[in-house]
Order: C-alpha cells, then structure tokens, then sequence
C-alpha cells in the first residue's frame, strides 16, 4: 500500500470525512457532519478521488461527490473496523 495512501486514513478527521459521506453529496454538507473546515474536506474529497474511492460532477456552482463500488467496499469495512 502506498504511503499516501496510509498517511491519508490515519487522520481521525479524514476517517470521519469519508464514513460521513452519503452516497452522494457535497462537501459542504460533509463538512457540517464532522466539524471541520471547507478547505481541508475539499482537499480530502479531490484525494479520495484520486485514489478511485469517489467520481465528482459538477452541477451548478457545486461539486457533487459519488462513492465508487471500491468507495462502498472500504467505507463498509471501515465501518465494521471502527465500529466492531
């Protein structure tokens, strides 16, 4: 596994960032669920992007966040992990 990978989940705030995440929605909604800045969600969402967790589509002056099948499988075992 990739370092950045890793460094990325050891964040407790980036765990909640991506087990707060609906099926799909938008950083600003992300970001009132788990108490954090704009910027460093948004910044999160475009690194889940990058590893294939979400797509994005931009409708309006939003960016709307979708899981991926891979983004559905981590997020349920990270959430059998933490709540297990």
């Amino acid at each position: 596994m990739k370092k950045e990978t890793i460094d990325l989940f050891f964040s407790t705030k980036t765990l909640q960032i991506f087990l707060k995440t609906d099926e799909e929605d938008y950083v600003a909604s992300i970001r009132h669920k788990v108490g954090c800045m704009y910027s460093y969600t948004a910044a999160k969402m475009r690194a889940f992007e990058k590893l294939g967790l979400v797509t994005s589509e931009r409708k309006g002056r939003v960016v709307w966040y979708r899981l991926t099948d891979r983004g559905r499988v981590l997020k349920q075992k990270l959430k059998d992990l933490v709540e297990g």
